[in-house]
């Protein structure tokens, strides 16, 4: 994933000098003290390979949609709230037999029942992993064997409708966890209530909701590179009532864990905090900071990007959504027999666990000297030890420190 981020006032993508250059010049809004920038493309020369605009002020010109089209760059319309307004996306293939197998299965009890299954197994494994990355900081093993305990019931499952109360009740569990790891300062709650979801309503749930927006984009572009229908779904029924298009929704399940992982880490740092969030005083609803947003977008973004291995080579996540859609694709025309979203497993680790934090505490000076560690970096590494906050220690480092302390 490599996204540009636009935002503020005046923001503007034209083309300029058609005849001889035909550059893309993309200018960037005005934001708090942040003046306007302006940067220009060459056809098909454009590092990007998407584009975020979350500002609500300037324009898109025709040819600049006909240049965005043609060097195949989405570009995604954020509101304040993280919520896709709006997608600008390249044409999409015409596969007829893809869309006819598609609605077959949606109307294929048997097939719609394993499609939906398959993709809430691997949201429920990721839980897993979240919470058992979260173990590892935090006192939560209470909450850890709750959820384990309602995910069994998952096998159990004989109708959709048991796999969406089955996801519901594991999704309670999962939010309590981490709404039991996330400082009072920030109100969150968790996710939804029996009346209403709490959107932007506290910090957390806003950053949230971004990192959601921004998963939605890489989904919904993934959909159309391989040329399903984003209305028709498994999990989630399409209704004129629904805001979000059913597929786009369902293949967003097993890589939710992407934004939360990455919202964690942000609070948990201190890249996010208080003030980096603000009211209007309209509508009772938190608005980004302009900084924090680039900043959070950023860790989001090499959350994207961190590497996994997968069929024997490495991947990225972006490209793992898009196999599994090409996978989810090839099962619909029968080319394939099984369908599975569990696979690969992220490698979620973390060397500010209570161990290590434990075993830098107990370091003696000689024992540092032995692992190559000096005073100041022995003086930085116990600060952060005896504090909240997450920090990051080399692996090998972290490594050795538990070795020896063994």
């Amino acid at each position: 994933m490599n996204v540009l981020h636009l935002s503020g006032y005046g923001v503007k993508i034209k083309v300029d000098h058609m005849r001889p250059k035909s550059g893309l010049v993309v200018i960037n809004g005005r934001e708090d003290d942040r003046e306007e920038s302006i940067q220009s493309f060459r056809p098909r020369k454009i590092p990007y390979d998407s584009i975020i605009i979350d500002g609500h002020s300037g324009y898109i010109s025709l040819q600049a949609f006909h240049w965005l089209s043609k060097n195949k760059i989405p570009v995604f319309i954020l509101n304040f709230d993280g919520s896709l307004i709006s997608s600008i996306l390249p044409p999409m293939p015409v596969k007829a037999d893809l869309r006819a197998a598609q609605l077959d299965a949606s109307r294929n009890p048997e097939m719609k029942f394993k499609i939906a299954y398959e993709l809430v197994k691997a949201k429920i494994q990721r839980a897993h992993d979240v919470l058992k990355w979260l173990a590892e900081r935090y006192d939560i093993e209470d909450k850890v064997r709750r959820v384990k305990k309602e995910s069994l019931d998952l096998s159990r499952a004989k109708t959709i409708k048991d796999i969406r109360i089955i996801e519901g009740r594991v999704a309670l569990r999962y939010w309590q966890a981490i709404q039991s790891v996330i400082p009072e300062t920030f109100d969150f709650q968790g996710r939804i209530t029996k009346k209403h979801q709490y959107n932007a309503s506290d910090p957390v749930n806003l950053t949230l909701n971004y990192a959601y927006g921004v998963l939605e984009g890489e989904c919904r572009r993934a959909i159309n590179t391989v040329g399903l229908e984003p209305s028709v779904g498994f999990l989630h029924d399409f209704a004129d009532y629904q805001t979000k298009q059913s597929l786009v929704y369902d293949l967003q399940e097993p890589f939710r864990w992407i934004g939360e992982v990455a919202t964690i880490q942000a609070f948990e740092s201190g890249l996010l905090d208080m003030k980096d969030f603000y009211f209007l005083g309209d509508d009772y609803r938190y608005h980004f900071g302009a900084e924090a947003k680039r900043k959070f977008l950023e860790m989001l973004k090499d959350r994207f990007n961190s590497p996994v291995q997968y069929k024997g080579k490495m991947w990225q996540w972006d490209a793992i959504i898009l196999n599994k859609v090409q996978e989810l694709s090839r099962f619909l025309i029968g080319k394939s027999k099984s369908i599975d979203f569990k696979e690969p497993a992220p490698s979620l680790e973390r060397t500010d666990s209570l161990d290590i934090r434990r075993h830098i505490l107990d370091l003696g000076q000689k024992q540092a000297a032995e692992l190559g560690i000096g005073r100041s970096t022995l003086h930085y590494l116990r600060k952060n030890a005896g504090s909240d906050k997450s920090f990051r220690v080399c692996k090998k480092v972290a490594k050795k420190i538990v070795l020896l302390r063994q």
